[in-house]
């Protein structure tokens, strides 16, 4: 058995075919096939040739695939395949070994992949370092990804209000945005990571520290004047949506989000009460915020 793929072609056994792989075909060149038959496609099975065939209609396939290790499922094949299996000249083990860091991958810690050969798909899985199978099928390039504006800055055209402590802003921002719902759009960090054409943003592995682009959204996020009146109270919790936007895997247990100017106070002429993060010198803050007839209180 012997299958080639160059970035033109994909041959079995010296002919040429083309993909969806006719079924009528495959049989006249690899012989009868078991067929099972699942609630979405059907599998053709050639159990000596370690080979599979996947197809959504039965009449021609979308993938073809080989098994180099045993399964139990009950389409998967008797033997494995112990062909010869070139890609672009090489051997598909070399072929994998040379090309896998241009492989896509589901996610990181995948160690096969899908390398793109020309005008094909091979998607080769490998799990625990042992090559399990490879599926050959058409390359389908991505539709052009459209990015939202939902997170464009609008400008404020009226006077707005200038922080002079930034964890302060972020406490006013979770009252304005996430308890009234009067500053929109809400921000959420999965749908602003998704539209962010600048690069691709990963939170699994950048959400344990300050995302920059996350930061400068809400640095840069401009507040009406309007709104100040709206502030009667701050509470700061660790669970509030907007530390969680910021700082995705955040536990709560430092100081990372204390307030430590109060200066901006004086936006809020209607502010009576702050619950504030613990600090140190909670008491002399209180005592301060007193003074300008607002109740402090730590959580």
């Amino acid at each position: 058995m012997q299958i080639t793929i160059t970035n033109n072609s994909f041959t079995l056994n010296g002919v040429e075919m083309s993909f969806p792989l006719d079924i009528q075909q495959l049989k006249t060149l690899l012989g009868e096939a078991r067929h099972v038959s699942k609630k979405y496609n059907h599998i053709y099975t050639w159990d000596a040739l370690g080979l599979l065939a996947y197809s959504k209609n039965g009449a021609v396939a979308e993938d073809l695939h080989l098994d180099y290790i045993t399964d139990d499922m009950d389409f998967s094949p008797a033997m494995v395949f112990t062909g010869v299996f070139t890609i672009n000249g090489l051997d598909y083990r070399a072929y994998f070994d040379k090309h896998r860091q241009s492989a896509r991958k589901v996610n990181k810690r995948d160690e096969g992949g899908t390398l793109t050969v020309g005008k094909f798909d091979v998607y080769v899985d490998v799990e625990d370092g042992i090559m399990k199978s490879f599926s050959i099928g058409l390359y389908e390039p991505p539709a052009p990804k459209a990015y939202s504006d939902k997170y464009k800055h609008p400008p404020v055209a009226a006077e707005k209000m200038v922080f002079a402590d930034f964890n302060f802003k972020l406490a006013v921002i979770q009252e304005l945005m996430y308890n009234k719902a009067l500053l929109k759009p809400a921000f959420d960090l999965y749908e602003f990571v998704e539209n962010y054409a600048g690069r691709e943003i990963d939170i699994e592995e950048e959400g344990y520290g300050f995302i920059p682009e996350v930061t400068a959204y809400f640095e840069a996020l401009e507040i009406d004047k309007k709104y100040a009146p709206e502030i009667t109270a701050i509470s700061q919790d660790g669970g509030d949506n907007i530390y969680g936007q910021l700082l995705r895997f955040w536990d709560g247990e430092d100081d990372t989000f204390n307030i430590n100017n109060f200066d901006d106070i004086r936006h809020f002429p209607n502010l009576k009460r702050m619950n504030l993060f613990h600090a140190d010198n909670l008491s002399e803050i209180a005592a301060r915020l007193a003074e300008k007839g607002i109740t402090v209180e730590s959580i």
